[in-house]
Formats: structure tokens, C-alpha cells, sequence
């Protein structure tokens, strides 16, 4: 099966409602009411909005990767999750013992191996839980805005490809119903994990909302609007808020002091001390007019908040990629970069 190019699709949708319209007796160019898209059905149970762990535990978090599994791979070795390189994504082997591995999400589309990716981190899951750790992703607004609408052409260009090779309906995935089970693994995906005072999502905005409020807003809205909720992926949504023009916990004209306050603030409002983003790997600028370049992970306000995307995937390429690994021992933390090649750097430690 091979998958028309976009001109193509167009031309071939245009032909379609053509031969649509004279069918039914209606002029072209009359309006016709577009069948609203099935929301998903979620039991938020079994799937919570947000998983929410109170345990000392190691953690390794990633950003987002964008179909690129070699560089996963390379960068899981590098630290120590997984022993080799596996022989399939789906054979690969946990080596990060009680380690909790988090990935805050876009694991799809731009790279061409965004299937292998999933396979990858669905079998590091339960591996991890055989040997006593976690391995949990935050969706992203790349997963959350296929599931809305998995024809969109635009936005999952490169992973609609890659289902079409494969055989696989993108309808069937938004279901849950292909035969792989990869539609399952995405519609149950957290939108956030608290893990002690560190919180990760894709994009970290709460405007200051409480968890349990946040978890609840979340259900209530993808209950009645699906993944194209707002609350996730409107401009100040959890998965979509961005770092420019200004970063989202600023406003125009804040002094430092007033932009970290109220980032603190809705800090507060969950029980954490810590955001941890993915999502923006691009250059930044901040109220202190301090700088972030492309690919850099970087913190801020003394690690209130750490922006981990760093483009790593080969389609991106800002990076080859990097980890921050967040150790806990005897009630003190340091949180240290670790880079696909090169010393590890420390972040951050209190």
C-alpha cells in the first residue's frame, strides 16, 4: 500500500466531494456540517491523568525524541538504563535496576522510526517493573493532536508515512484498535508525572492550578473534546505552551522577581518544588535577560524549572542528545546532564 502524496490527497478529496455533492442533488460549494471526530473512551482509573509517586527513587528523564530510536538507544546505554543495543526494539533489556525512567513525550513523528520508539518504551515498561523501577511517558502535543485527528497530513506527515508502510489505519491507532496495540499505548498515556517535588509534562503549563484540580480539568475536557482539549493543546495548555515569544510563566514588562514568583506560585499549587519540560529545544530568552541556546538544557531559578527537549533527534538535530539524571539520597538531591558523549554536567543541587 502506498500512501498519496499531500497535492495528491488533496486533489483526490476535492474530486470526491464533487462527485458527493452531485450525488446528493447540492451545489459545490454548499456547506456540509463535518462529523465531529469520536472521542476517545478512557478509563482514568486505570489510566490516570496524572501519576502521582511518593518514593525516593533515581530518576532519569528525557525529552522529546521524534521517531529517532537509534539515538534513544544511544543515549539509554550511555546512561545505563539499557545494557546493549537489542536485536529488535522490542527485545531491548532494562540494566537501570530501580531507576525511574520518565520521557516527557513526542516520542513520534520527524524521525522515521517512531514505531521502533514505541516498541522500544513499551517493553522497557515492563522490564523496569520486573526489576523493581518504572518507565512512564507523558504524552505530547505530537501524540495528543494525532489522536484528535489522525489524518492530519501537516502535523504527523513523517509517522503517517510510516503507518502506511506498515500497513497500520492511523483511524485504527486514534481507536485503539490496531493489531500491534500501539493505539492502546498512546490513548492511555499520563498527561503528567509527580514523582516526590519534581513534576514532568510536555510543556509544564498548570496556570496555577492544584493537582487535583489539573487531573480533574483534564478528564472533564478530553471526556467532552477529546485530545484536541484545550487544557492540553491550546496555546496555554499543558502539552503546546511555549518558550517564545516570552516563556509562559512570563508576562510582558515582568521583572525577574515577578516571573519567578509566579512561577513558584504555581509550584506551589501542586506540592513541588521542580517543572521539568520537554517540548522546546529553540533558542530562549528570559526576563533576567539571560539566554538559552538551541539543543541546551538548561535550569532556572535554582532549579525550579529545567528545560530538557534538546532536539536530539537527527531530524531536528540540535543535539545528539542528552538525559538529566536526578539522584536522591538521605533527603538531599543534585540533578547532572548527561550528554551522549562527553563528562556529565551538574545542574543543579541543593
Amino acid at each position: 500500500m502506498h500512501r498519496l502524496s499531500f497535492t495528491s490527497r488533496v486533489v483526490s478529496r476535492t474530486v470526491l466531494s464533487l462527485a458527493i455533492f452531485t450525488s446528493i442533488g447540492m451545489a459545490p460549494g454548499t456547506c456540509l456540517a463535518k462529523k465531529p471526530a469520536a472521542r476517545p473512551v478512557r478509563n482514568w482509573r486505570d489510566a490516570p491523568a496524572i501519576v502521582d509517586i511518593q518514593k525516593e527513587v533515581d530518576i532519569v528523564a528525557i525529552g522529546d525524541v521524534h521517531g529517532d530510536y537509534e539515538r534513544l538507544i544511544g543515549l539509554l546505554k550511555r546512561v545505563g538504563i539499557v545494557p546493549e543495543t537489542p536485536e529488535a526494539p522490542d527485545k531491548v533489556a532494562w540494566s537501570g535496576g530501580e531507576t525511574v525512567l520518565v520521557c516527557t513525550g513526542d516520542l513520534i513523528d520527524k524521525g522515521n522510526r517512531s514505531l521502533d520508539v514505541i516498541a522500544c518504551f513499551r517493553a522497557l515498561r515492563q522490564k523496569a517493573a520486573d526489576a523493581g523501577g518504572a518507565v512512564y511517558v507523558t504524552m505530547g502535543n505530537h501524540e495528543a493532536e494525532f489522536l484528535a485527528d489522525p489524518e492530519d497530513d501537516e502535523k504527523a506527515e513523517k509517522f503517517l508515512d510510516e503507518l502506511d508502510h506498515a500497513g497500520i489505519e492511523p483511524s485504527d491507532i486514534a481507536s485503539g484498535n490496531d493489531r500491534r496495540g500501539v493505539g492502546k499505548f498512546l490513548l492511555a498515556l499520563p498527561l503528567a508525572v509527580r514523582i516526590n517535588d519534581w513534576f514532568f509534562a510536555h510543556a509544564c503549563d498548570t496556570q496555577g492550578a492544584t493537582l487535583a484540580n489539573l487531573a480533574r480539568e483534564i478528564e472533564d475536557s478530553v471526556n467532552e473534546d477529546g485530545f484536541a482539549a484545550d487544557v492540553l493543546v491550546g496555546e496555554r495548555g499543558l502539552l503546546e505552551a511555549r518558550l517564545k515569544p516570552i516563556p509562559w510563566w512570563e508576562r510582558d514588562g515582568d521583572s525577574p522577581k515577578r516571573s519567578e514568583a509566579r512561577l513558584r506560585g504555581y509550584a506551589d499549587a501542586l506540592g513541588i518544588k521542580h517543572f521539568v519540560m520537554g517540548h522546546q529545544p529553540g533558542k530562549a530568552k528570559f526576563s533576567d535577560d539571560s539566554k538559552r541556546k538551541a539543543g541546551e538544557m538548561v535550569q532556572k531559578f535554582d532549579g525550579l524549572i529545567f528545560l530538557i527537549d534538546v532536539g536530539m533527534s537527527s531530524a531536528i538535530n540540535k543535539s545528539e542528545g542528552a538525559a538529566l539524571k536526578i539522584v536522591s539520597r538521605n533527603g538531599t538531591q543534585s540533578a547532572t546532564r548527561i550528554g551522549a558523549h562527553g563528562d556529565p554536567t551538574q545542574l543543579w543541587s541543593d
